[in-house]
Formats: C-alpha cells, structure tokens, sequence
C-alpha cells in the first residue's frame, strides 16, 4: 500500500475496488445521482480496516462452505471449535469462538440432526451435554478444512513470507493491546 507523503492517505486496494463495485451498482440503479469517490483510509482507520475485512471475509467464506459442504458459516465454525478442543458444552465452544450462545446452540442442533455432532450428559454439570464429532463429522471436517486452506491461500499470495511473518507478528500485538485495554470481555 502507497502513503502519501503526509502518511496519512493510504491506498486502500481490495476495499477501494469493492467501493468501486458498489457505487457503479449504485450508479446503474440511480444515474440520476453524483458519484461518490471511494473513502481513502489513512493510518488512523486501521483498527476500521481489519473490521472491514473480517467482514468481506466472513461473507466469501461463508458462501465457500455453503457451495463446498452445505454448511451455514456458524455451522462450519462450530465443527472446526468442536474439532480443536475435543469433547466440549456448548458453552465452551461460544467462548472460544467469541459467539452468541444461541448461535451456537442452533448451529450444534443442526449440526446433531445431521449426523455431524454427538452430545452425551456431562459429568460436570447436568444442565448441559458435551457434544463431540461424529465419524461423519470428522470426515466432512478433513474435507472442507482442505479446501479452505486452498482458499485462504489465495488472499495471501500476494505476500512474501517476510510480510505474512510481519502481519502475523502485527496482529498478534493488536490482539494482546485489545485483550489487555478490555479484560472483561475476553475472559475465559
């Protein structure tokens, strides 16, 4: 990404051209109305940036998961948890995952009625189950977690190893300031 000399007007590339897309679709339904120019974002909206592509790129995976494995994005996210930590609550998974509960439960109620996920009583607590996969849900799980390795490989191309190692590195940092500037909310 180009800055300005200022440093304050940075190129903001996938963005600019999905702003682009957007305002010539805004366009073909209104030609009526001026174009807008595409917002350029400087350092200070870079917290607004990651928000931004989070959501691009949960709206591209979840459209990957629903034409590879008929899955709603919760769906696939909840197995791949369920998958990671091994016999959990549903509890456990909205923790770690940062999700609404009910979400969650819906997704494993989905999940359970088609044969991807078990649920068993749970010694610890008898209000709730622990779910786990099931053989079908491990086998659907290897299968799709394939295909979107392949997938996120293509956001990535563009980059050096020396820069994914930097934008690791980057976010790592901005993940542990957010933790620490609000403890409460990530409390597990």
């Amino acid at each position: 990404m180009a800055c300005t000399e200022r440093g304050d007007n940075i190129d903001s590339g996938s963005y600019e051209i999905a702003m682009q897309k957007t305002n010539n679709r805004t366009r073909a339904s209104n030609e009526a109305e001026p174009r807008k120019p595409a917002f350029a974002f400087g350092p200070s909206h870079i917290p607004y940036r990651i928000l931004l592509l989070s959501k691009m790129m949960d709206r591209a995976t979840a459209q990957h998961v629903r034409d590879t494995a008929q899955l709603s994005l919760a769906e696939w996210r909840v197995l791949t948890h369920v998958e990671m930590i091994g016999k959990c609550s549903a509890a456990e998974v909205a923790s770690v995952a940062y999700s609404d509960r009910a979400e969650v439960s819906r997704a494993l109620g989905s999940l359970e009625q088609r044969g991807f996920v078990q649920r068993e009583a749970n010694p610890r607590n008898r209000k709730s189950s622990l779910v786990s996969l099931t053989p079908a849900g491990k086998a659907i799980h290897t299968a799709i977690r394939g295909e979107r390795g392949k997938f996120y490989e293509q956001w990535l191309t563009d980059l050096s190893d020396a820069e994914r190692t930097t934008l690791n590195t980057a976010l790592e940092k901005v993940t542990r300031r957010l933790v620490e500037s609000a403890p409460h909310l990530f409390d597990q």
